[in-house]
């Protein structure tokens, strides 16, 4: 009778580390997704691990934090993903500001399949950027860096947020 008992602990012990096992894992698929910026895939994984082990605190907390900064985690994702493209040819010739915006938008969706849309927005309610013009022949560069170039151009810079990247002036 006691041999049995201690099987059945053992195994119940046994089975409560397999899922302490998963729940570390989904931790760390968690904080993988977050710094890539995929907010939903990192609360998928938080919130398997809290089912695997309700009472995990690292899955409670780390689910809370990225609940209260969910924003600026798809900001940082918005970023890593525009330097991630990498753009065959840029040749803009006395484009203005928004009609480069317009046509690298159109080259970054070209170049990832109409799979990322980087929607660039244009905050400029003194008009500092009209009659500025973007002047750029370049092969094999990063999107990131094509918008850094043209935002030094046109004295701008770009606000990453979780819907798009606001372009102001400097």
């Amino acid at each position: 009778m006691k041999t049995r008992i201690f099987i059945a602990l053992l195994a119940a012990c046994t089975c409560l580390h397999a899922q302490g096992d998963k729940a570390a894992a989904l931790l760390v698929k968690g904080r993988m997704a977050e710094k890539s910026g995929d907010v939903a895939a990192a609360r998928a994984a938080y919130t398997e691990a809290l089912r695997l082990q309700p009472s995990n605190p690292h899955a409670r907390y780390q689910l809370n934090e990225l609940n209260r900064n969910a924003g600026a985690v798809a900001a940082r994702g918005r970023e890593k993903k525009l330097a991630s493209v990498e753009l065959p040819v840029i040749d803009f010739q006395r484009v203005e500001l928004k009609e480069s915006l317009e046509a690298l938008a159109h080259l970054i969706e070209k170049e990832t399949n109409e799979e990322y849309a980087p929607n660039f927005l244009v905050k400029d309610p003194s008009n500092k950027f009209e009659g500025r013009e973007v002047n750029l022949k370049l092969k094999s560069v990063p999107a990131k860096a094509t918008l850094d170039m043209i935002l030094q151009q046109v004295g701008g810079k770009a606000v990453y947020e979780e819907h798009a990247i606001v372009v102001t002036p400097r």
